[in-house]
């Protein structure tokens, strides 16, 4: 057994959750205390062999069991920080590491010898050349007189007083009890078997270890010698329960390579990645509470929230799932997983539950008008770590298209032909809406109306029949064809179902009004409906129901005076 323990010595972890730079991670990642040990280890001036050993074995013993006290996010403030301007002396990152590249070339060509080797010393002697040139005109002296216009300007800005600043958050979480064992996080791994030297080496590693996360998120490290009660077990099999379960990034086989390389390749940039790998992880029964139903969709969403662009209805939801779904794919590249496609390598549809790109519709109150403020990346609760990395691999790639210098939250453009572009970006989640959170489509309700009308699986018949026998027909069996949807997504038969002619819902469009939508192969023009949902005791969201729930279609809100 071995178990790490990371002590919070100023009461509280500041770190960023990894799809959202405005909600703090808890608990800790184990990949981060992973990085911080790598970080202690490359700090020293010779790094041992021992410890690079120690840590290439921990990275093997898989992820660990995590007992962290309940936290609570704080209260997140926006500061302004002055940059770093580089605009009078340049940058010579660029000449930098075109010598590191050709130093790495030369190297690799001494045992060669003859030409490769004569032509990569050549090759790093004019890299050099060119970085010492680029270095002796960032310092040198400017004559009198040749300052140009907006010399002077430039240089008096990089005083500090002078400085533009670019707005930065610092999320945060502390723990419910503001003692030191309530301040205290431990990673176990119960199988693990080190030697004495490796569990001496680790400990001797943690204990140089300073922080986790940011800079400010002060902390000290020792290795156990006993591990408390685990709150949080890595588990991809237990049934899924709302609010009992969390993914986290841990580590696997290659991960210090992996952050080597990365270091190499001056990883350090806006919207990097950590290398690293998805893992589910849920409470022990024994520690969770009993909990509502929850459906097979999850509730940790990713948002794109609406910057700029037409403000659309909600009848054009389809349209606007499809553009984004066709982007995601797009700035993956070719070989876009099922997970993003809905499809197989062979081509056909997906037999299991894959994203769901769903626009987010303003319904629900007074002056909802039922405009899209944004849309949702929504992942199967039981997906993969490898799938949901794909997704935010995908994600992240769609964002350095888009992404300014110095930008927080670049802009995700939605091209949607002559109805203009709609620009996106990452929800900053203390500024949105309620409409854009998940907590509203996902709380816990025995009541249930659609925001978008549901795309029938099955033909119910003549809705609108003159003869009343047939009519009372097809909403009934419209109704059935509605309940066993929800037994398909993972929730329990609901009580009642009723199918209406009109919205159930304020701000929510009549689906006659809806494009005709067609799926399956052949594709098949699917009924719309709207309708209201009441089970017997509550059940969690989000639901989506139907033949379109992977693109906006069948979202249901819960109605919270029901519930």
């Amino acid at each position: 057994m071995l178990a790490i323990e990371v002590a919070l010595l100023t009461g509280r972890y500041v770190a960023t959750a990894v799809d959202d730079r405005n909600r703090a991670e808890w608990p800790p990642h184990p990949a981060r205390l992973f990085s911080a040990l790598v970080d202690a280890h490359f700090e020293a001036l010779d790094p041992s062999a021992d410890e690079r050993d120690a840590l290439e074995w921990l990275e093997q013993q898989g992820p660990p069991e995590i007992t962290a006290p309940e936290a609570a996010a704080r209260e997140i403030v926006t500061v302004f920080v002055p940059v770093n301007d580089t605009s009078v002396v340049g940058s010579l990152d660029d000449e930098a590491l075109t010598v590191r590249e050709a130093r790495a070339e030369l190297d690799a060509a001494r045992p060669k010898g003859g030409k490769p080797l004569a032509a990569a010393e050549k090759k790093f002697a004019k890299a050099e050349a060119r970085f010492l040139e680029a270095v002796r005109k960032a310092i040198a002296p400017v004559p009198a007189g040749k300052e140009g216009k907006d010399g002077p300007g430039k240089a008096s800005s990089i005083l500090p007083e002078r400085r533009t600043r670019q707005p930065r958050t610092f999320p945060s979480s502390a723990p419910s009890e503001m003692d030191p064992a309530a301040s205290r996080i431990v990673f176990a791994w119960p199988s693990a078997t080190p030697t004495p030297e490796q569990r001496s080496t680790l400990d001797t590693l943690a204990a140089r270890v300073t922080r986790l996360g940011h800079s400010s998120s002060l902390v000290t490290v020792r290795v156990r010698d006993d591990r408390p009660e685990a709150t949080w077990i890595p588990d991809d099999t237990s049934p899924r329960r709302a609010g009992d379960e969390a993914v986290l990034r841990v580590v696997g086989p290659g991960q210090l390579a992996a952050l080597c390389a990365a270091f190499e390749l001056q990883a350090d940039t806006p919207g990097r990645v950590m290398p690293a790998s998805f893992q589910r992880y849920v409470r022990p029964r024994h520690a969770s509470v009993a909990s509502a139903p929850v459906p097979l969709f999850g509730d940790g969403w990713i948002v794109l929230r609406r910057l700029a662009g037409p403000r659309l209805p909600s009848i054009r939801a389809v349209d606007v799932a499809r553009t984004v779904r066709k982007a995601m794919m797009a700035a993956y590249g070719p070989g876009a997983p099922e997970i993003l496609s809905g499809h197989r390598a062979s081509g056909g549809p997906s037999e299991r539950p894959h994203l769901a790109y769903v626009p987010l519709p303003f319904v629900g109150s007074e002056h909802a008008d039922g405009a899209i403020l944004g849309v949702a990346l929504i992942l199967p609760r039981d997906a993969t770590r490898d799938e949901r990395l794909d997704v935010y691999r995908a994600l992240d790639a769609w964002e350095r298209q888009g992404r300014h210098e110095d930008e927080e939250a670049p802009t995700l453009p939605v091209h949607l032909g002559r109805t203009g572009e709609l620009v996106l970006a990452r929800l900053e989640e203390q500024a949105s809406p309620s409409t854009l959170r998940a907590a509203t489509w996902c709380a816990e309700s025995t009541s249930w109306a659609s925001a978008t009308p549901v795309a029938l699986d099955r033909n119910p018949g003549d809705l609108g029949a003159q003869d009343p026998q047939k009519e009372a027909a097809a909403y009934a069996e419209a109704e059935a064809t509605l309940a066993v949807a929800c037994e398909r997504i993972g929730l329990p038969r609901p009580s009642r179902v009723t199918v209406l002619p009109a919205a159930p819902i304020a701000g929510a469009d009549k689906a006659r009004r809806f494009p005709p939508f067609h799926a399956g192969k052949p594709p098949v023009q699917r009924v719309l409906v709207h309708a209201t949902l009441t089970f017997d005791a509550p059940v969690r969201g989000p639901i989506l129901l139907g033949a379109g729930r992977y693109f906006g279609l069948g979202l249901f809100r819960p109605l919270r005076g029901h519930g």
